[in-house]
């Protein structure tokens, strides 16, 4: 049972502790930062208690008249349960909110996860479910917040008397407010007095004919309060009219060199926020799905020789986007400022008179570098790191005209956009005295689309890198450092894996493999889509003596169905008057623990995770003549109703959900394995893309995924079930990463010569 969240003043009011251990210190620094009166009752106080300043110490054990003058609330925390047990009945007979430490049944009120910053408090809780839970997203919610959440907040505050006297309607002052609150969390920080005129100007322009004069309102908030809450910052006068009523901001965001996660936390809750992303090449697609689903997504990539849009083109998209009152982000890879053209992109916003602000991201130099196992500095072998752009359009090779004096550094050289130009640039500094036999790098990593790290003396380098294949976009460095490998031992590092399926089964997959060091990409995506009229949910009290479940998705289409046939029932009369007498089955743990979170255990749950074992399990228990209901999607196949029926079973084969693909990656890169977890991703995959990708190894989740691909190609796969082990019952998506790595390692003999894959069991290649 959920317990109701409710905040109350407790600024000078009294508040009891009973104990002076270490629960009742953490009690106690809970409640401090809100202002009580606080008072502990305790024969043995911790000195941590003694010292906390402004609190009433009783050296003694409780008494009830502890309770007069009556507290706000208690908190029982001593070493005794009776003494526990005795304060809990005397508040409650006084009703007065009670909470013993660690004894649900004995509250009044549980101590929420809390989250505190200034004025914004949040309160966690999972009813004693899981405090686990709670201290995690209490976690989770820290990381969203700003770190200037506190001025920010008081900020606002300081604006609300001069607001509210010059604008008496509440619905449009809602609005300011809402507008300066995402400016400032855009920001990070209150904004200055000549922003903060802008965005209340943007209100009266917005202001309908025949209404109050906007120029009249705002020029009265800004001569309202001419301090803000004490802090000396004037409220402007309306600034510099924008075009339209909603003015919009731009922020350039640095995405980092490599997966999604490499992102800093401003830059992914901008992302979280915006009405538009405009961004580049080698951007992990994930980040695609971070903004708003309605966020307009521009890309403007360019490459070597492939240009999607010029700067000034995009520089023009930006203020146009951001004039027409959307919040944008331009993502870019890497450090938008290190040879991104950032700084042209600010410039031209700021003339524009754009709201803007710049987010860094980790550049390729260091991020790059690092994920070859390069640390750019080191003790003893670099002291110094110097990055410089290796295409220059106005020399005559390409070079800069101080190129030469990069051969006198001792530290690590780093040469950005330059890969076409490697054998001048290894000339040239061995002509300008380089050592010929320093250590040297050419790496392309990231999200470049064919990965590959060349190491070899300056003399060498520019052949050993023709020789690998190497492919911009790449990075060139020279110098000690570069013989150095501190790369994290990853079995699957530099393979990529293109994945298919749902949200769900991809994040599991994506999780695990990039924790093993491999690359993904989301080959082709597919959402759920319920069926709500498929079937007359009143008819399971009579219909059904077994419900049988083949998904997650599957119990959570149902239960969601069930809830909207009759708004005004709740849960529990569902479960006591149509689920009663019912037995269910589940495929698999994954489902089972689906049907776990609606309170019901199942019956039911082979110990290997296919249909035809479910049908044996269920045969197994079941009598014949008994209704079997199905809720699956509406593309599973029919071997699971067969078999029902064939073991003298009704069976009733309702489709709750269907599947809806829709594209991944245009076009996909070179993939090492690509991996499929259902029939319907295996043709939706084909649809799309026509073939498996050469050189990629497919992954087939089970037989009956592995069945539908043997439609499409007879070249080698894996079935994870036969690499994994049926009988482990690891038709999953954990059980398709071992099967990836039990055929990177099956390549790989003792003496390190590569072995021969094993064969399919279904196409025997």
């Amino acid at each position: 049972m959920p317990f109701f969240p409710m905040f109350i003043d407790l600024k000078d009011k009294p508040v009891l502790i009973a104990g002076g251990g270490r629960v009742a210190l953490r009690k106690l620094e809970k409640l401090s930062p809100y202002g009580g009166k606080l008072s502990v009752v305790a024969p043995d106080i911790l000195p941590g208690i003694a010292d906390f300043p402004g609190v009433k110490l009783k050296r003694r054990g409780f008494k009830a008249s502890d309770l007069r003058p009556r507290p706000a609330l208690v908190i029982a925390a001593t070493d005794s349960r009776e003494v526990n047990r005795r304060i809990s009945r005397l508040c409650r007979n006084r009703h007065i909110p009670v909470n013993v430490a660690d004894d649900p049944a004995l509250c009044s009120f549980l101590f929420p996860a809390l989250v505190h910053q200034g004025a914004f408090s949040a309160g966690i809780s999972t009813g004693g479910a899981s405090p686990v839970a709670a201290a995690y997203f209490k976690e989770r919610i820290k990381e969203l917040l700003p770190e200037g959440l506190e001025g920010l907040l008081l900020w606002l505050e300081s604006l609300r008397p001069a607001v509210k006297a010059a604008v008496p309607e509440q619905s449009r002052r809602g609005e300011i407010f809402r507008r300066l609150f995402e400016a400032g969390m855009a920001k990070g920080a209150p904004l200055t007095r000549e922003e903060t005129g802008r965005y209340i100007a943007g209100e009266g322009q917005g202001v309908a004919a025949g209404e109050k004069d906007a120029a009249g309102e705002v020029q009265g908030i800004a001569t309202a309060e001419k301090n803000a809450a004490g802090k000396g910052q004037d409220i402007a006068e309306a600034g510099k009219d924008t075009a339209c009523g909603l003015p919009g901001s731009v922020a350039l965001v640095g995405a980092g060199c490599g997966k999604a996660d490499l992102i800093t936390l401003r830059g992914l809750r901008l992302l979280q926020q915006c009405q538009a992303v405009v961004y580049d090449d080698l951007i992990d697609e994930e980040l695609l799905d971070a903004p708003p689903e309605s966020a307009e997504r521009i890309y403007v990539g360019k490459r070597s020789g492939v240009h999607a849009a010029s700067q000034e083109e995009i520089n023009q998209r930006l203020i146009g986007l951001a004039r027409s009152g959307l919040k944008v982000v331009r993502l870019k890879g890497g450090d938008p400022y290190l040879f991104g053209r950032g700084g042209e992109e600010m410039t031209a916003l700021k003339a524009a008179g754009i709201f803007c602000q710049e987010v860094p991201g980790i550049p390729s130099p260091m991020g790059i570098a690092a994920e070859a196992g390069i640390p750019v500095t080191h003790r003893g072998i670099s002291r110094s790191l110097h990055i410089v752009t290796a295409h220059t359009a106005d020399t005559k090779d390409g070079l800069f005209e101080d190129f030469d004096a990069l051969a006198k550094l001792s530290g690590t050289l780093v040469f950005l956009m330059g890969l076409a130009h490697l054998p001048v640039v290894a000339a040239r500094l061995i002509a300008a005295g380089k050592d010929p036999k320093t250590p040297s790098a050419v790496i392309s990593g990231g999200n470049a689309p064919n990965p590959a790290c060349v190491r070899a003396s300056l003399d060498a380098i520019a052949q050993a890198a023709d020789n690998a294949g190497v492919s911009a976009p790449a990075i060139i460095l020279v110098g000690g450092v570069t013989a150095m490998d501190l790369s994290a031992d990853e079995p699957l590092k530099g393979v990529r894996v293109g994945l298919t399926g749902t949200p769900e089964i991809e994040k599991k997959q994506r999780v695990a493999l990039q924790a093993l060091g491999a690359e993904t990409v989301w080959a082709v995506r597919s959402e759920i889509k319920e069926l709500p009229g498929a079937y007359d949910w009143r008819r399971l009290s009579v219909d059904s003596d077994w419900l049988v479940f083949t998904s997650a998705n599957g119990v959570r289409a149902c239960f969601r169905q069930l809830a909207e046939t009759d708004k005004d029932m709740d849960w529990l009369s569902w479960n006591r008057n149509f689920l009663k007498g019912k037995k269910f089955a589940v495929i698999g743990a994954a489902t089972g623990a689906a049907l776990a979170r609606y309170g019901i255990d199942a019956d039911v749950c082979p110990d290997t995770y296919t249909s035809e074992h479910l049908a044996s399990a269920i045969a197994a228990v079941a009598k014949p003549g008994e209704r079997v209901t199905l809720l699956r999607s509406a593309l599973a196949t029919k071997t699971l109703p067969e078999m029902l029926q064939k073991s003298g079973f009704v069976v009733e084969d309702i489709p709750v959900y269907d599947l809806e693909s829709s594209p991944g990656a245009a076009s996909l890169p070179k993939l090492d394995y690509l991996t499929f977890s259902s029939a319907g991703g295996v043709e939706s995959f084909f649809k799309q893309h026509g073939a498996v990708p050469k050189g990629a190894c497919c992954v087939c989740i089970g037989s009956v995924t592995a069945k539908a691909l043997a439609q499409h190609t007879d070249t080698y796969f894996l079935t994870a079930s036969e690499v994994s082990g049926e009988v482990s019952g690891k038709i999953s998506a954990e059980g398709i990463v071992e099967a990836i790595l039990h055929d990177r390692e099956s390549k790989r003999r003792p003496d390190g010569k590569q072995g021969q894959r094993p064969r399919s069991k279904l196409t025997g290649h």
